[in-house]
């Protein structure tokens, strides 16, 4: 099965320093993956903090069926895609917005990103600053930062991604202020 623990956040220039008025709490790098019970291909353990919920640390835990992913929380970016095989996983990212993504992204990215494989584990980070609007009538900027753990394993420990040493790390961080 495939198991993916996504770590994000989202701020505004209010909260981005250490000294702003409502400071964001700093995620950690990984999480213990909680137990899960039987069944599924693809699991996803998702921790964020996000500024329009005051930075409330919020978990969950849910099989994620075919390609409901995708539309999952409309409220964030999703450019990870993956395609199962019998014994691998294709890992694929895109950008997370043509439109409102105001840092450097790659002009290309091979498709598939890299093929997992039983056993392994891989790390993909990301952060940006995005326009609050498409069409630029809000000439506003958020922040967002994301962590991708994934790994093929057929039954996940809760210190998968704490003691991971990953096989693939793609790290897309970029100078976001």
């Amino acid at each position: 099965m495939l198991i993916l623990q996504h770590i994000w956040s989202r701020w505004t220039k209010e909260s981005r320093g250490a000294n702003a008025r409502r400071p964001r709490p700093r995620l950690e790098e990984a999480y213990a993956f909680p137990e899960i019970e039987a069944g599924g291909d693809v699991w996803c353990h998702e921790i964020h903090s996000v500024g329009e919920e005051d930075f409330a640390v919020e978990q969950s835990l849910d099989p994620i069926v075919g390609d409901e992913w995708r539309h999952w929380r409309p409220h964030r970016a999703t450019p990870l895609a993956w395609h199962l095989h019998k014994d691998a996983a294709d890992i694929r990212l895109a950008n997370p917005s043509q439109h409102r993504l105001r840092t450097k992204w790659p002009a290309f990215l091979p498709s598939p990103l890299f093929t997992l494989r039983p056993g392994e584990t891989a790390r993909i980070d990301w952060n940006g600053r995005l326009r609050m609007s498409m069409g630029g009538s809000d000439r506003s900027y958020y922040y967002e930062q994301h962590t991708y753990w994934l790994a093929l394993a057929e039954a996940p420990g809760p210190r998968l991604f704490l003691d991971a040493r990953p096989k693939k790390h793609i790290d897309l961080r970029t100078e976001i202020y």
